[in-house]
This record gives structure tokens, C-alpha cells and sequence, in this order.
């Protein structure tokens, strides 16, 4: 019976894409250069479009990707959407903020991650030192690094806003993947650094009640939340 009340029935949050379902292997997802004609493609630069014009326009540089839960596909969203703005010549950094289970190194081809966010946020190592310079042209890709269960911990320092203000400065774009929200806070901490967010729900899986409760989160801690995704991934 829970199923019948899932991502079919419509949230307050305005949709601003629904994303089809992509090909299978997370090596073959970034379809926006290995589908580029796919549908899951074409959804991703009509959601490239309305961020670029209704948020970056009005001034918003940076972006958390947050899901109410796991297998949502948000990584896929982050991925692409990173992709799709460096591909229209918007200067992009794409994060993985994930510090518990990092997932993005499996999106692209590089060969040593290195100490990435962790690193940043451990030693305080200048961000210019811990990217991956031109993985497309116009990304690059702040890393997780290592993984780790203190990963809060790190988010709540002093170091992760002086961070992330380099990279809006730096950058025309930051794109920062998060945690799932139900198993810990880090994407309500990030969102609040950063100030955006956007929600990525699953069709058929995620819960709208969910996404309302992360969207009631995200505003609490301060946070705009531009809109929603529905993916299908």
C-alpha cells in the first residue's frame, strides 16, 4: 500500500526536470557524453536551462543536491547536471561531499583521487591543490577523498565555509553532492552553507512526504530550495 502514496502524486515544490532512466553502469551515466541524443540527456540541459536562468541569473553560484534517502540518484543528477554546465562554457566545480560513502570517482575517469574535501577540510590544503583540473573542459572535480564517519564533524568547522566561498569566488558554478538526508545531517549542513538546494526524488521509490519533510528541514536550517527532481535512474 505504500507504494500507491509514493513520487506518483505531486509536491508543492515546483519540478523544475524529470529525468528518464539512463543506461546501466555508473561508468556510462554521465550521458550527457556518452548518450548525449538520450532522453535522460535532453532532460538534463532542460534542467541546465531553468537553473542557469532562474538561479544563476539572479546571482546563486553554488548548489547542494540533496535526497531524503539513499538510491535516489543523486550522484547521477550531480554528474550530469556539473557536465551539462561546463559544456555550455559555465565555469564549474563539482563536489563530492559525500564523506561517508563517496561515489562520484566511479562517475569519471581519473587516474588518483587524492586527499580531495577531506583533505581540505582535515589540513586545510588550498582547494587549487586538491582538484581535478579539466576533467571536462571548463569541470573540475573536488573529490571526497577518504572516507569518513566523522564526517559532521568536519562539515561543522570553521574551514568548510571558508571553502566553499573560495570556490564561489573561483567558480561561475559549485555543484555539491550530499549525503541521503535520513541517515545523518550533513545535507542540511552543507545546504546551509551554501544557501541553495535542490531535492532529487525517485520515481515510484521516494516518499512525497519525504521530500516535504526534507524540504521543511532545509528551509529551517536557513536554506533556499529552488525547486525539485524527478528521476527515474
Amino acid at each position: 500500500m505504500a507504494r500507491d502514496r509514493r513520487t506518483r502524486k505531486r509536491s508543492e515544490l515546483p519540478p523544475l526536470s524529470a529525468v528518464p532512466a539512463g543506461p546501466g553502469s555508473k561508468a556510462s551515466l554521465v550521458v550527457m557524453v556518452t548518450e548525449p541524443a538520450s532522453a535522460a540527456a535532453e532532460a538534463i540541459r532542460a534542467l541546465r536551462t531553468r537553473i542557469a536562468s532562474q538561479h544563476i541569473h539572479a546571482g546563486g553560484r553554488a548548489l547542494a543536491l540533496c535526497g531524503p534517502a539513499p538510491e535516489v540518484g543523486c550522484s547521477f543528477v550531480a554528474a550530469n547536471l556539473a557536465v551539462a554546465m561546463s559544456q555550455v562554457g559555465i565555469k564549474t566545480l563539482l563536489i563530492d561531499a559525500d564523506m561517508r560513502n563517496p561515489s562520484l570517482q566511479d562517475y569519471f575517469a581519473v587516474d588518483k583521487i587524492g586527499p580531495g574535501l577531506h583533505g581540505a577540510l582535515t589540513t586545510g590544503e588550498a582547494v587549487d591543490d586538491l582538484v581535478k583540473a579539466d576533467v571536462h573542459p571548463n569541470l573540475d572535480i573536488l573529490f571526497a577523498g577518504r572516507a569518513d564517519l566523522a564526517a559532521q564533524e568536519l562539515l561543522s568547522s570553521d574551514r568548510f565555509p571558508e571553502l566553499t566561498n573560495t570556490c564561489v569566488r573561483d567558480y561561475d558554478m559549485t555543484i555539491v553532492d550530499t549525503p541521503p538526508a535520513n541517515s545523518c545531517a550533513d545535507s542540511r549542513r552543507i545546504s546551509t552553507v551554501l544557501g541553495y538546494s535542490l531535492i532529487v526524488a525517485r520515481k515510484n521509490y521516494t516518499l512525497v512526504s519525504d521530500v516535504r519533510t526534507l524540504a521543511d528541514q532545509l528551509r529551517k536550517e536557513r536554506a533556499t530550495v529552488i525547486g525539485s527532481v524527478l528521476n527515474a535512474f
